[in-house]
């Protein structure tokens, strides 16, 4: 057993590398690629939907390959592409497919008011547990806790939310990930449970719904009285 012990038990070895190449093709200026290997990600159901992938970044002058036998997903960056970081931007969903991060959801991170998140919780460099000297037991422990509230964080926020291993990946507004990233934290470096605080800021959110909703009802109700 590793010392690193979510990734051993979790395993989540990612390889990502840029490459500025001279290719053949005239229409090629930029390579980058990402390997992975791990276990638990679902090839089949990558390979199922990787047509959704290229069809979506081909629209960006965006190529793309997926090669099962040798592990790896390649983007490539084409003279035709407007945006300059469109290349980043494709490497980030690469980032998201290979933690299993579903193609339909991980394509909307090319538009820009969605926002995403990797967040390390385990004992790997700059992870949570690795920060505040949080034990096996207790990771595991606390992971469950949050594998548990993962829809209620959802209807909160409207954030896609996926756990994988020992990272959590968020896809939705700023504000609903930097929620779910402050609840994320408690949860494992303090052993805050997050089911209650879930259940306080919904009906928090769902008091602010009806007083607004009230107000409203208030103003239309002025303004009919006044034009009698």
């Amino acid at each position: 057993m590793s010392e690193d012990y979510p990734n051993a038990d979790y395993p989540n070895a990612i390889v990502l590398q840029l490459e500025e190449a001279l290719m053949v093709q005239d229409d090629i200026e930029v390579v980058s690629y990402i390997k992975f290997y791990d276990r638990f990600l679902d090839t089949d159901l990558l390979q199922k939907s990787w047509p959704i992938v290229e069809s979506c970044l081909s629209k960006h002058g965006v190529l793309c390959t997926l090669d099962l036998v040798k592990g790896n997903m390649k983007v490539f960056k084409t003279k035709g592409a407007e945006d300059e970081d469109i290349i980043f931007k494709a490497i980030d969903i690469l980032q998201l497919l290979s933690r299993s991060v579903p193609a339909r959801w991980a394509i909307r991170t090319l538009d820009c008011s969605w926002q995403h998140e990797i967040i390390k919780i385990g004992n790997q460099e700059g992870g949570i547990c690795n920060i505040f000297g949080i034990s096996k037991e207790q990771f595991l422990a606390r992971r469950n806790l949050l594998a548990g509230v993962i829809k209620g964080l959802f209807e909160l926020t409207g954030c896609g939310v996926f756990l994988k291993g020992n990272t959590i990946a968020l896809i939705g507004p700023l504000q609903g990930i930097k929620t779910i990233t402050k609840i994320v934290e408690d949860c494992i470096a303090h052993n805050v449970p997050p089911a209650p605080r879930v259940r306080r800021i919904k009906k928090k959110t769902e008091l602010m719904k009806n007083a607004r909703i009230k107000m409203t009802s208030d103003v239309m109700m002025s303004l009919e009285a006044f034009h009698v």
